[in-house]
């Protein structure tokens, strides 16, 4: 069964099993997370947590209406009155209504260790996802909530390398080593610039791997940010 993180105050609380967030202060607008979710979503926005607030929602009680009950009726006059029938108002009571519960909004101040806004998050990943391996994306999403606005700023300010270029110079001066000197690996570089890309069989074996390789480099970058 799926344990959840909840998003408190700058903090992470948890794991919790799911029958035990509502008693550890779970509300619709909490912010949960747990393994195998892209990132942090509302509480009442997970299909398995949501049915944990219709179970709380207040049932309504139908008003209870009390049939009138009159006097004794008509009575025979007695020495030769006639003596009214006394009507009783019939009363209502006015039906009562359970209190709707007050939910306290999850107010999501980063959670975790002052992580950074959630937008500078997604706009980082939306700009480099390609510069990454696909599998580290979502652990790279992840580890970058936790940092603050001043180290997601330091990391937008990186630059990596292309993969796309990366490919375009393997396919071109892949023999000269040029592919590998852009990446960086100097020693690499110089043997395919001595050996013709190893007499071009070198060269055409980066074809395939270049991009592979400069994701990688990429990722080496970024790693030691990553708390």
């Amino acid at each position: 069964m799926a344990q959840y993180y909840i998003g408190r105050d700058n903090q992470r609380l948890g794991p919790f099993e799911v029958h035990q967030l509502l008693s550890n202060g779970l509300t619709p607008d909490s912010l949960v997370w747990c393994n195998g979710m892209a990132g942090w979503e509302m509480a009442k926005n997970v299909p398995e947590l949501s049915v944990l607030f219709v179970a709380q929602q207040p049932q309504y009680q139908q008003p209870q209406y009390q049939q009138p009950q009159y006097g004794g009726g008509y009575q025979q006059p007695q020495y030769g009155g006639y003596q009214q029938q006394q009507y009783q108002q019939p009363q209502y009571q006015q039906p009562q209504y359970q209190q709707q519960p007050a939910y306290m909004a999850g107010a999501y101040s980063q959670p975790m260790g002052g992580g950074g806004s959630r937008q500078k998050v997604d706009m980082f990943i939306m700009a480099n996802k390609d510069n990454f391996p696909a599998e580290k994306i979502p652990y790279i999403q992840e580890r970058l909530s936790l940092l603050d606005d001043n180290t997601l700023n330091s990391l937008s300010m990186l630059s990596f390398k292309s993969p796309m270029t990366a490919l375009l110079l393997s396919l071109f001066l892949g023999c000269y080593g040029v592919d590998r000197f852009y990446l960086g690996d100097t020693g690499m570089g110089i043997g395919k610039l001595v050996t013709l890309g190893g007499c071009g069989i070198w060269a055409i074996i980066d074809w395939f791997l270049i991009m592979g390789a400069t994701r990688e480099k990429n990722y080496e970058m970024i790693a030691p940010y990553l708390p």
